[in-house]
């Protein structure tokens, strides 16, 4: 093994505060076997991690050299700090074991093949517009989120593990839109009549997000380059296939609800 390119975890809210536990020991155990792993074999580790790490931002837009501002008993903590945690034990294997490491802070990634019920903005916007029913915006939906298409961070990722930056770096669109002018996009985008329907704002959730990418820009001679309504028109012709699919086979998902256990009965 000469790369191991480390992307295990869930990655859309949902699913990762369905099973917080399980995404805890994902982004901690399961990076230690990684590295163990490179150690061993002597391979170079990229590490996926988030934007997530600078939490809900006062620095606007977030460079790699800022800490961020997360909370760290918060429902979105399971992942916000397993990847913080997951970044650490990357260099403190590179310090002490000579490990070489490369760490991706990924920004809000779509394309063909997301999960249907991925729970994320664009799947939930489509899925919705296409179904009929209203786009749900949580909160005012002033909220900004910048969003770049697969294929420009898989660029970004493969050009980041060849290269000599060993330091976090930041992948993504700095484009900038509100999260209510991304579902007045997909509703014009998709042609329906989809009403927009406002809910009640997510705990912890980021008031703001924007990279700033000199750094990706300067040492690795990336940026993207597919326009937002590309990708999104490609997106949503992978969406209304899958449903097309499926309504021929007569299945359609349903999205899991968040996981609740019953309280066990103590016998002494």
């Amino acid at each position: 093994v000469d790369q191991i390119y480390h992307l295990a975890s869930p990655a859309s809210p949902p699913n990762y505060m369905y099973n917080p536990i399980k995404t805890l020991k994902t982004n901690t155990i399961g990076t230690l076997n990684m590295l163990g792993l490179a150690k061993r074999v002597g391979a170079r580790l990229l590490l996926a991690s988030t934007s997530e790490v600078y939490g809900d931002p006062e620095v606007h837009p977030q460079n790699e050299d800022y800490w961020g501002h997360v909370n760290p008993i918060g429902p979105r903590a399971c992942y916000d700090e397993g990847k913080r945690v997951a970044e650490t034990m990357c260099y403190a294997y590179m310090k002490q074991e000579g490990v070489e490491v490369r760490v991706a802070r990924i920004f809000n990634t779509f394309g063909p093949r997301m999960h249907m019920n991925d729970g994320r903005v664009v799947s939930n916007f489509i899925l919705q517009a296409l179904q009929g029913e209203p786009l749900t915006v949580y909160g005012p939906g002033t909220q900004t989120r910048a969003f770049q298409y697969v294929s420009d961070l898989v660029n970004g990722l493969v050009a980041l593990m060849n290269s000599n930056v060993s330091s976090p770096v930041n992948l993504g669109n700095p484009e900038e839109h509100t999260i209510l002018e991304f579902a007045q996009l997909i509703k014009k985008l998709v042609g329906d009549g989809s009403e927009i329907q406002f809910l009640s704002e997510a705990q912890d959730d980021p008031q703001k997000r924007k990279p700033d990418i000199r750094k990706a820009k300067l040492l690795l001679g990336w940026e993207p380059v597919v326009p937002l309504e590309e990708g999104l028109n490609k997106a949503i012709h992978y969406f209304r296939k899958e449903l097309e699919y499926q309504a021929n086979n007569q299945y359609i998902p349903k999205p899991k609800p968040a996981r609740m256990k019953k309280g066990r009965t103590r016998h002494n």
